[in-house]
């Protein structure tokens, strides 16, 4: 991808980039109710986002994409901390309209996997949480964000800049939206991690 594409979408994006950082911060991952509370809250939004983008033909754009699902790395996780793991069935996906709209909330996704990397390396420092890494350090050592990038490139002269700018901030603000509402899930019936 040109530069100049992925510092307009850094550019365009980095309001919200601050408003999930800030949102997110407020959680001690140190402390395993903080960091069950943050991964409850990750769910929020990872659901939705995932459900969207497969609703829209994901596959298509990303053939490797079951090896990018991160849900079930986190039910996993929620499983081991003894949080709730969402119903799909009740699950409402993030509407993605085109290509292009799917493209930019991809970005933000596969982008939150190096900000996950980091985190992953702070909770292993904790040995009562060393059993929920699986969705932090989902990737971890592989080359999935320049692989995304490569076939981001490839497909951004096709690309309306509006949708994939509004995909790009449309999932950032789900995941702001997910810290801010609380750590609180409604209690639902448990699905399968797979």
């Amino acid at each position: 991808m040109s530069e100049s594409l992925r510092q307009r979408l850094r550019s365009a994006t980095a309001g919200h980039h601050a408003r999930v950082d800030a949102a997110f911060g407020r959680f001690d991952l140190s402390r395993p109710d903080d960091y069950r509370a943050f991964l409850v809250a990750h769910a929020r939004a990872l659901w939705p986002l995932e459900c969207g983008l497969e609703a829209a033909g994901v596959a298509r754009l990303l053939p490797d994409w079951p090896e990018r699902r991160r849900r079930p790395a986190l039910a996993r996780d929620l499983a081991w901390l003894g949080a709730a793991v969402p119903d799909e069935a009740r699950i409402q996906p993030l509407p993605l309209a085109d290509e292009a709209a799917c493209w930019g909330a991809l970005y933000t996704l596969e982008g939150s996997r190096l900000g996950g990397a980091v985190l992953a390396r702070q909770v292993a420092t904790q040995p009562a949480l060393a059993g929920a890494l699986a969705y932090l350090g989902h990737g971890a050592g592989g080359m999935l964000w320049p692989a995304f990038l490569a076939r981001l490139e490839a497909a951004a002269p096709m690309l309306a800049w509006p949708a994939l700018e509004a995909g790009a901030c449309a999932a950032f603000e789900l995941f702001a939206d997910a810290a801010r509402a609380g750590s609180a899930m409604p209690p639902e019936r448990a699905i399968a991690a797979g």
